[in-house]
């Protein structure tokens, strides 16, 4: 049926409620549809309807990549009927739910076949009323695969900026056709022809963050797991879009203004509030957002009034320990509501089995002192006062998943060290040992407890073997293998071994039924659907393929790559199974196993991007068939046979195929197809070809590269970081400024979004742009003075200056504001604080005397080293701090303490604090030292460091006031006419402070002019023989005249 614009407007007219899409009217429907069947839906009319629509939709798709993929508000045809809106999302709802069950949480769907026999009829249908729609290869096999055909046009609808979702994902038909009718298509009312459809946006946002999750990819490395991917930086345009939707779907639960202020109460129940917020954090975890996603998981906790908090208790962990220490334990208390009491939630027996630890020396669980009593002044919150660590109340579902979210957070985005573990793993425990947890939440729990157990030698087998278990249970609980996949003709021959006991009849074996690691449940002891489905959107539960590729990186771990490799070829993860064998390559083992990785990792590339050659080997008789991908031989392919012409249509995820056989083969060839078959969109293609440049050293082809990748992502810190060291290596300052600003602004780690390396490297770039600026200034000037001609067009850096309104100075001072922000980042690294204190001196008019006395408190804490003193910047602090005279009263002759906060008083505390103690041979430092001491009227302390001063710089360090004592660096300043002078003058500056200062203290009084002569005596006595006649013998001839 046709629906115009006055039909659907009359139908808005005539009955159309403004509460149509009410939250308490969604929640309904969401409710409904988890005990919905699928089947029983689209047998109704109007659920036909809007499959034809469905069927018609992917058709005119066909050979599109889908790139907005989001419902843009004003733009859509006229507001449809209601009646059918609300069929729409009842029928995406329910779709989505199925999708989810089959995929990630399980049971198997029941008759689910039926539901598939709809589809596909709907698409059968749609052709024939478009005939000519569809490609030709595709209309050839209509007859035969119109269920291939129909679940390849869904997975080609999916594609976005050149990623495809993984391509073996069962019923994604479901998954696509609730994404048309809650997203694509044009059924619903937008918000402005229908108030109520604004809180349709948190369906879109889940739709979108699915579609997010379908797409990404495993990677090799310590970001294998699911959480701590990163940000998928490959698929920009479809972030871009949840973070709309999440803006959107925030905006209509909160009810919050543009500005993020709250501009009423919302409409929605606390818990799905609370339900909202733990989303929004598993989602920004996912895209590697930390303070956005610790802002709302904060939130989520004061929404549902939860009380937490990471303490310690008195207790036992070993078996063999006899004395009770500090344990690390996760205290907390959810909010008690009247309207919904503890008791009332009958306790559900059935769960997931846990592995025990079965450890000779850790105990299963942490025996905490039952008599230990309250510590007085405790910090922890007062609800949590008199909760004892081993006898916890019981966590409502939201609590539950608030404490698995939050231990997510600290695994994803803090170090991997045996502290940070053990901080994380109480959060999972404490989950797992509460009285009534939800069959979803506890194997979240059981995943989040192995993820930290694989990090620690005692707990990593049951790490793995309880994430094998996980996988297994849900493996069986979601797998329902098409009956056609392997014809049981095929296994007519094989023996099967069934034990069966005396009365019990003989069963056919079902090869296809996947096994399990432990035995599998009874229904009795399962969950239902209903109850697993219930908080899959607020966990991150990974979907099936996701947690088998984590498994096979968690054996990994263990040293067992045979065991990742099977779980990658059984997934059908061609890319992963190349790049594992790629860098477990053993090419000098020519019989072992592993033996010619590479060659094996370029084949099986090779063999899904290209067709056989003619004539080639057929010994491995493989098909050249693309999809016949269970009876590839592995072992005989070779990369000679696939010289052919690239299959068509290429395989799914193209470009990623092309781009590893790029970086297998280092040809450019295969990264520009990679960005060619991707439309442009494949920013990772141009990321390799830049690299490659780099390697040859082709710059400017390598910044050519850069710039189209982060023209298409603009998102990715990690590309603006690269364009900007090619920019600063090719002296585009500016540039490279910019690049380094972007990196910057769209970063998201844990010390605010940036790393040391990027701040520092956006301080060079400013600090190279001032003095091109400078040196321009300087040409003009010269020009001007000499009458000549300039442009300015070829003062490329001062135009761009002046264009962006930054001055030399503000130049100068926002390198120095970079090198800080770098050097806080990483307050270990020397360099970057040198850096500073360069920089801090370089000011004008007035140097920055703070952060240069930072920067050297800094660079001795760090070197600990004499040489690490900088003798020119201490001398600048000196004559800073000096450069003032002392008040000096009638009578008084005491020590002079410069008033606290002054740079006197700084400079004083960074030389008797810092400096001092950590002088030794630098007679320079005790000179500044001595002149500082002077400055401030403690002439006994002026007068030592002068005499250490001189022992230094002559060799000797030992008491007695002689050159002939030392025996150090006496031969240097005997042939070596620059330590001779520098000798010279430490002599004169002793003499001077004999003659100035000796007669004010008791302990030598009068008797300092025979000091100085002394002292001049023992030089003049090793220095006759090389420096006898020298102008510098001579000034201390002249000095020994004097003190006579």
């Amino acid at each position: 049926m046709e629906i115009t614009r006055d039909t659907s407007e009359a139908a808005l007219s005539n009955g159309a409620s403004p509460e149509t899409f009410s939250p308490d009217v969604l929640l309904s429907i969401e409710n409904t549809a988890l005990e919905t069947s699928l089947n029983q839906l689209l047998a109704e009319p109007l659920s036909k309807e809007l499959v034809d629509r469905f069927a018609q939709d992917i058709l005119e798709k066909d050979g599109e990549q889908s790139q907005s993929g989001n419902h843009q508000p004003g733009t859509a045809s006229p507001a449809p009927p209601t009646e059918l809106a609300t069929a729409a999302v009842r029928l995406g709802l329910v779709s989505l739910a199925s999708f989810l069950q089959a995929n990630v949480t399980g049971p198997v769907l029941d008759n689910a076949k039926s539901a598939n026999d709809i589809l596909t009829e709907a698409f059968r249908n749609s052709h024939r009323a478009t005939n000519g729609t569809l490609g030709t290869e595709d209309a050839k096999n209509l007859g035969t695969g119109i269920i291939q055909n129909f679940r390849s046009l869904c997975q080609r609808s999916l594609n976005i900026d050149g990623v495809s979702p993984y391509p073996h994902i069962p019923y994604i038909e479901f998954f696509c056709l609730a994404r048309f009718l809650l997203i694509t298509s044009d059924i619903l009312p937008t918000a402005e022809s229908h108030p109520s459809a604004k809180h349709l946006a948190w369906t879109r946002f889940r739709i979108h963050l699915w579609h997010y999750k379908l797409l990404t990819q495993p990677s090799l490395g310590p970001g294998s797991l699911y959480t701590k991917g990163g940000r998928w930086t490959d698929v920009a345009t479809l972030e871009e879009l949840i973070e709309t939707s999440l803006s959107e779907a925030e905006t209509a639960i909160f009810r919050t203004s543009r500005t993020g202020e709250p501009a009423g109460e919302s409409s929605w129940p606390s818990e799905s509030q609370v339900l909202f917020r733990l989303e929004e954090a598993n989602c920004q975890i996912l895209l590697g957002n930390d303070t956005k996603a610790r802002s709302a998981l904060q939130d989520a906790a004061k929404i549902s009034g939860f009380t937490y908090a990471l303490s310690g208790a008195l207790g036992k962990r070993t078996r063999w320990q006899e004395n009770s220490f500090s344990q690390l334990v996760v205290l907390a208390k959810s909010l008690q509501l009247s309207s919904e009491p503890v008791e009332a939630r009958a306790a559900n027996e059935a769960a997931p089995p846990a592995l025990p630890l079965n450890d000779d020396t850790l105990l299963e669980k942490i025996q905490f002192n039952t008599d230990e009593a309250p510590s007085l002044g405790s910090s922890l919150p007062a609800e949590l006062q008199d909760v004892k660590p081993d006898n916890q109340p019981e966590l409502r579902p939201v609590d539950q998943i608030i404490l698995l979210t939050e231990a997510t957070l600290k695994d994803t985005f803090s170090p991997s060290d045996s502290l940070t573990l053990e901080e994380i793993l109480p959060y999972a425990v404490r989950v797992i040992d509460d009285k009534t947890v939800n069959w979803q939440i506890y194997t979240q729990a059981l995943l989040v407890r192995s993820r930290i157990e694989l990090n620690r030698s005692r707990t990593v087998e049951r790490g793995v073997l309880q994430m094998q278990a996980v996988a297994d249970q849900v493996i069986v609980d979601t797998q329902d293998p098409p009956p056609a996949a392997i014809p049981q003709s095929d296994f007519a021959d094989i023996p099967t071994i069934q034990v069966s006991s005396d009365d019990e009849p003989m069963a056919h074996t079902n090869i296809n039924k996947p096994t399990s690691f432990l035995p599998v449940p009874k229904p009795s002891e399962s969950a239902t659907p209903k109850e697993r489905l219930r908080y899959v959107n607020a966990l991150a539960s990974p979907p099936r393929w996701h947690l088998e590729s984590e498994l096979a990186y968690a054996w990994t771990s263990v040293g067992s790559l045979v065991s990742a490799l099977e779980i990658f070829k059984r997934l059908r993860l061609w890319p992963e199974v190349a790049l594992c064998l790629a860098s477990a390559a053993a090419s000098d083992d020519s019989g072992g196993r592993g033996a010619g990785g590479e060659e094996k990792a370029r084949a099986i590339v090779r063999w899904r991007l290209f067709k056989r050659l003619p004539g080639a080997d057929q010994s491995g008789k493989p098909s050249d068939h693309i999809d016949d991908e269970d009876n590839i031989d592995l072992d005989s392919i070779q990369p000679s046979h696939f010289y052919g012409p690239e299959r068509s249509p290429p395989p799914p995820n193209a470009p990623r195929l092309f781009s590893i056989l790029g970086d297998m083969e280092n040809d450019a060839n295969h990264y520009t197809r990679a960005w060619e078959i991707s439309n442009r969109r494949f920013a990772r293609a141009q990321k390799s070809l830049g690299e490659l440049h780099l390697q040859n050293k082709e710059w400017d082809e390598a910044r050519q590269a850069y710039q189209l990748a982060v023209g298409v992502n603009r998102l990715s810190p990690e590309l603006w970081n690269r364009l900007g060291d090619i920019e600063l290596r090719l002296g585009h300052f500016p540039d490279a400024a910019e690049a380094f600003q972007r990196a910057i602004a769209t970063a998201n780690e844990k010390v605010g979004g940036e790393d040391a390396r990027t701040w520092s490297n956006l301080g060079t770039a400013f600090l190279s742009w001032y003095r091109e600026v400078i040196a321009e200034a300087k040409v003009r000037k010269e020009r001007i003075d000499a009458e000549e001609p300039y442009d300015m067009d070829d003062m490329s850096s001062t135009k761009r200056a002046a264009e962006l309104g930054r001055s030399a100075s503000r130049l100068l001072q926002d390198s120095l504001t970079a090198f800080k922000r770098g050097a806080t980042v990483a307050n270990a690294n020397w360099r970057i604080w040198d850096n500073v204190i360069t920089i801090a001196a370089s000011l004008k008019p007035t140097p920055a005397f703070d952060d240069i006395i930072l920067g050297v408190k800094s660079i001795i804490h760090i070197r600990k080293t004499e040489s690490a003193l900088d003798i020119e910047i201490l001398a600048l602090l000196v004559r800073e701090a000096t450069k003032d005279s002392v008040p000096i009263k009638d009578g008084e002759d005491r020590i002079h303490e410069p008033a606290r906060g002054t740079l006197e008083n700084k400079v004083i505390a960074l030389f008797e604090g810092e400096i001092v103690p950590l002088i030794t041979s630098n007679s320079a430092c005790w000179s500044l030292v001595s002149r500082l001491r002077a400055w401030r009227r403690d002439f006994a302390g002026a007068l030592d460091a002068a005499e250490k001063a001189w022992r230094t710089a002559v060799g000797g360090v030992g008491s007695a006031l002689s050159a002939s004592s030392g025996g150090g660096q006496e031969g240097s300043w005997l042939t070596d006419p620059e330590a001779w002078d520098i000798v010279v003058q430490r002599t004169s500056e002793l003499v001077a402070a004999y003659e100035n200062y000796g007669s004010r203290l008791e302990s030598i009084g009068g008797r300092w002019k025979g000091k100085a002569r002394s002292a001049i005596r023992s030089v003049m006595g090793k220095a006759k023989e090389p420096w006898e006649g020298d102008a510098r013998w001579n000034t201390l001839q002249d000095m020994m005249e004097d003190v006579r």
